[in-house]
């Protein structure tokens, strides 16, 4: 893995209907902080934006990884597509289009102010997906380095790691059945992460028989995760469960296979043991970006909050986040972590958020996905707007209390 040249400013541009983004009118742009929330009921778009993001982030890697034209146009649409849905599907990308075409443009700035736009059009008629000027020119420029020598194919190392919904899916398989994670219908960001739970289990294992070579940081992880998750992963070196991934209870410390863990725990330990391998990589060989859908999935609240907690924690280590999510404690939870840092400063108070998860308002975007639109919902304070929050909750005690009284006003 390699370090990226640190990011002042991300922007990322839709203009037209990109499936449920109906971008049409006017182009929509957010602007991608450090840690970027994107929230939205099912289907309105949140995965689709972190997915081209991941393509931007990352190109140079993915292009020396599955190219197999010297053409930028097939290449890229090739890529963007395996992304979505695997190599093995006709479902074209092209097919998500409400509008004849579809421009999606990537803009950073290093901390020199220097800027970097990047483009991509979308084509219905067509299903093309074609990179627009220099950027065009670059992947030429890279296509034909790598076709001069095949040898430069798999080297360039990856400036992102995605982070994928499907995380039960890797429980099931990766100790009984692993080759299956590399299969060419799984879409690339699947196949791609677990490449990654190799180098993650040779980093753990690797600390199974040297604890005292596990960075404090990855400690941290734990501490803040552990007792919420009721226990921890574990790759051991050598025993019964060798080069296996096992789950052990906070409680009995009796060591289970991972598939035979809770639907919460084998959803989660992916991430959690992702994240503490890569706070024990140098500095200088750590990616930058880290896209993680729904990281709530399968959790009571108290352990979505732990695990938001471990996200900000990675955030103030230096790593730019993508979050999908549908859940409202995400949320307040990010609150309360920048309420904490505005008010708490560096004072350690019990009962409340640790000093290294609190969040400074500045490093936070949000963005709600809904009826066709994207919404920017933080607030000028830096925090995201609780009107908006509590709009479900507050539909739902307003019916509470419409049945209430329902047979007091019905009569």
């Amino acid at each position: 893995m390699s370090s990226a040249t640190p990011i002042s400013k991300e922007t990322i541009t839709i203009q037209g209907g990109f499936g449920p983004i109906q971008a049409i009118e006017a182009p929509v742009t957010l602007e991608i902080k450090p840690l970027t929330v994107l929230i939205g009921t099912q289907g309105t778009g949140k995965s689709l934006i972190s997915q081209i993001l991941y393509f931007f982030h990352d190109y140079e890697y993915l292009l020396s990884n599955y190219f197999e034209s010297l053409t930028p146009n097939s290449t890229v649409r090739k890529i963007l597509e395996g992304i979505r849905s695997g190599e093995l599907t006709n479902r074209a990308l092209a097919s998500f289009l409400t509008s004849p075409k579809v421009e999606i443009i990537y803009t950073k700035n290093d901390l020199n102010s220097f800027e970097n736009q990047q483009k991509i059009t979308l084509y219905k008629s067509n299903r093309k997906i074609n990179p627009i000027g220099n950027f065009k020119k670059e992947i030429d420029r890279y296509l034909k380095d790598l076709f001069a020598d095949p040898s430069l194919s798999g080297k360039h190392l990856p400036k992102s790691i995605f982070v994928p919904a499907e995380r039960t899916f890797f429980s099931r398989f990766i100790n009984s059945n692993s080759t299956i994670l590399g299969n060419r219908a799984l879409p690339i960001t699947m196949r791609e992460f677990a490449k990654v739970l190799s180098q993650v289990s040779d980093i753990h294992q690797f600390w199974d028989t040297n604890i005292q070579e596990k960075p404090k940081a990855a400690l941290d992880i734990d501490n803040l995760v552990k007792n919420a998750l009721g226990g921890r992963a574990i790759s051991a070196k050598t025993g019964p469960y060798a080069r296996k991934w096992q789950w052990i209870p906070e409680e009995t410390h009796q060591p289970l296979e991972i598939e035979m863990a809770s639907s919460g725990q084998m959803e989660t330990w992916p991430l959690v043991s992702t994240a503490q391998a890569l706070l024990g990589f140098p500095q200088s060989e750590r990616p930058l970006f880290i896209h993680i859908e729904e990281p709530e999935t399968h959790l009571h609240p108290e352990a979505q909050v732990a695990i938001i907690k471990m996200l900000a924690y990675l955030v103030n280590q230096g790593f730019r986040l993508v979050i999908t999510t549908h859940s409202l404690v995400v949320l307040y939870t990010l609150n309360n972590l920048i309420l904490a840092y505005e008010q708490l400063n560096d004072e350690s108070v019990d009962g409340m958020p640790e000093i290294e998860t609190r969040i400074a308002p500045e490093m936070l975007s949000a963005y709600l996905f809904s009826q066709g639109k994207i919404q920017n919902i933080v607030t000028e304070s830096g925090k995201i707007d609780e009107g908006l929050l509590g709009s479900v909750l507050g539909n739902l005690e307003i019916q509470f209390n419409q049945l209430m009284t329902y047979n007091l006003w019905s009569k």
